[in-house]
């Protein structure tokens, strides 16, 4: 098993949304170095825990058991929102995916590819919870380029599609075919 500190060692620092992945990266390290007791398992993720993360967990009652799912469920008691996969993200957080980008101008495929891949992850999470429509997803979309490049981006958009209604937003991957065009 890898030290703690190690590059190879899983870290958890307390935020609830990595503490699933984490418990999986524990038990695949112990699966790898042939750890088959609970108790070991417990006994690593106490170990590649933050020193506060771990002080909390070594007083709790099932860390000195040998079950390690109910040890990983007083675990997840501490840590709202970690099972919570509908709270995962929040319409505020496409908002500031978008603000931030605005911030950005948008010189290369580089940074169009990062602003991309965000606001997918995020946008598609939302959509399919029917949290956000697909068209409101791609209006937030368009909201993200920076205004000078934006401006261009439009002028393209309604060039190359004289048909388009005015009021319909455009949809997402013609903007970035388009976008990648312009760069």
């Amino acid at each position: 098993m890898p030290s703690q500190g190690s590059s190879k060692a899983p870290k958890f620092e307390g935020d609830p949304l990595d503490l699933l992945p984490f418990f999986e990266d524990v038990e695949l390290l112990c699966d790898d170095a042939g750890i088959d007791q609970d108790t070991n398992h417990i006994k690593w993720a106490v170990q590649y825990a933050s020193c506060t993360e771990a002080e909390l967990w070594a007083v709790m009652p099932s860390c000195t058991g040998t079950d390690w799912d109910a040890f990983k469920a007083e675990v997840l008691t501490f840590y709202p929102g970690a099972q919570d996969d509908d709270c995962k993200y929040l319409p505020a957080d496409l908002d500031r995916i978008t603000a931030a980008q605005l911030e950005i101008p948008m010189t290369s495929c580089g940074i169009l590819g990062e602003y991309v891949c965000k606001f997918t992850v995020v946008a598609t999470f939302l959509n399919k919870r029917k949290r956000i429509s697909k068209g409101e997803c791609e209006v937030k979309f368009l909201e993200g380029f920076h205004p000078t490049f934006k401006a261009q981006l439009l002028n393209r958009l309604t060039l190359v599609y004289l048909d388009h209604f005015p009021d319909d937003p455009w949809p997402t991957d013609k903007v970035v075919y388009h976008a990648s065009f312009l760069l």
